[in-house]
């Protein structure tokens, strides 16, 4: 029993580290050796009670989905794929092994402590690592129906092959390499069909959005050529200004006239260097809405920061939210000074998506409830879903968000470490 429990222990450890890794969660190591612990301590129960393998199977995703509060779906299939793997490199050092011996407890101790080793040095080496990792969560993003097809597929592959090394052990056990070969020649296509199928499932949301949004984009190239065509105008208001102003005031007149165009035509010119059309196209709309209410919006957009992070349909949902908590705020008639910054930038491997603003009686803004379902701070009878629908988006792509308040401005910090 004892045996059976250190052998049960060291799968564990190693198809639940690698899960770690894959899900790119940051754990303290008790946290993990207790959760190995626990689910060896149900399995050996299992085994003893000479229940079904796919109890055991049942069991740690159970395990894992309460211990590591993670979505059901993105559990059982990281948990296949997992397992699936640990699979191959338990038959790859059976090609050695049972040349020397045919002690099953032996055979268990050098697989399982191989495997081991191997996953620990997997982990310590992060370009590999962080690379299979992003595979794996772009991977994930796939549409929920193809991921239960995938479910499906992977979970069959592992019952017919639990089911062969039950009853007919000795014919794997002659057969090791041919196993090897089939299994990972199943995953391997498996693996390449369905990235096939993120690629063009990726392909037709970005077409979506492009038709979506080109009319925007089509509205944006017409004002800046409006505006070339308004030099004529801009020039006759000149001379108007120098007709009916005072002498001593037409330089101040002028400057400011001058000035003014040139804020808004420099707003409008840099929307061309926002290469993702979504956020300019967002920028453009908010920046017309708020120019009515005389506020002050100012964007600084470096490009290439949130796309491999969240879908199209999420940085819209992200950033509209936000700007429309902002914009609520500035427009109250206590606020003063109607100012809306937006800033979108990469800093030392981490990529950040900052709002500012001028907020009204920051004191009565509860920090630790702003995310909550249906809080507001809008007047009583109305109910504020945006902030909550952000925060789960975020989450849900293991972001933070960072929310100060200094001199009577609101700044959501929302980003994500990269390294």
């Amino acid at each position: 029993m004892l045996i059976q429990f250190i052998l049960n222990a060291m799968e564990t450890f190693s198809i639940t580290y690698l899960w770690i890794i894959l899900s790119k969660k940051e754990d303290s190591i008790i946290k993990i050796l207790l959760s190995v612990f626990i689910l060896s301590v149900f399995c050996t129960i299992i085994e003893l009670l000479d229940l079904s393998f796919i109890s055991i199977y049942i069991v740690y995703i159970i395990g894992i989905k309460i211990i590591y509060k993670n979505d059901l779906k993105d559990v059982i299939v990281g948990y296949l794929l997992t397992l699936l793997i640990i699979i191959i490199l338990e038959l790859l050092p059976m090609l050695v092994i049972n040349k020397f011996t045919d002690n099953y407890i032996i055979q268990g101790f050098i697989v399982e402590s191989i495997i081991m080793i191997g996953v620990i040095i997997f982990s310590r080496v992060k370009l590999l690592n962080q690379y299979i990792s992003l595979k794996y969560a772009t991977f994930k993003k796939v549409n929920s129906n193809i991921l239960i097809h995938f479910i499906l597929t992977y979970g069959t592959y592992i019952i017919v092959f639990k089911f062969a090394w039950n009853y007919y052990n000795d014919i794997i056990q002659t057969n090791v390499f041919i196993t090897i070969v089939i299994i990972s020649a199943l995953i391997i296509c498996q693996i390449l069909i369905y990235s096939y199928i993120v690629e063009v499932i990726k392909e037709k949301e970005k077409l979506k959005i492009d038709d979506q949004y080109a009319p925007v984009i089509d509205e944006i190239v017409q004002e800046i050529k409006q505006r070339q065509h308004d030099f004529v105008n801009y020039k006759n208001t000149i001379k108007g200004i120098i007709n009916v102003v005072e002498e001593k005031d037409v330089k101040e007149a002028i400057n400011k006239y001058i000035n003014d165009e040139d804020i808004y035509d420099d707003k409008i010119n840099s929307l061309i260097y926002i290469e993702n059309v979504v956020i300019r196209s967002i920028i453009y709309r908010n920046m017309n809405k708020f120019k009515k209410y005389y506020i002050n919006f100012e964007y600084e957009i470096e490009n290439n920061v949130l796309e491999n992070i969240l879908g199209y349909n999420e940085i819209s949902n992200v950033l509209n939210n936000l700007l429309n908590n902002a914009f609520e705020e500035v427009i109250k008639k206590q606020c003063t000074k109607k100012n809306i910054k937006v800033k979108i930038f990469n800093e030392n491997k981490t990529s950040h998506l900052i709002i500012k603003n001028k907020a009204v009686n920051p004191q009565d803004i509860n920090l630790n409830e702003i995310f909550t379902s249906g809080y507001s701070t809008k007047e009583i009878g109305t109910r504020g879903y945006g902030l909550h629908n952000v925060q789960t988006i975020i989450n849900s792509h293991k972001g933070h968000i960072k929310i100060n308040i200094e001199s009577e401005e609101i700044i959501f910090d929302i980003y994500f470490n990269n390294s």
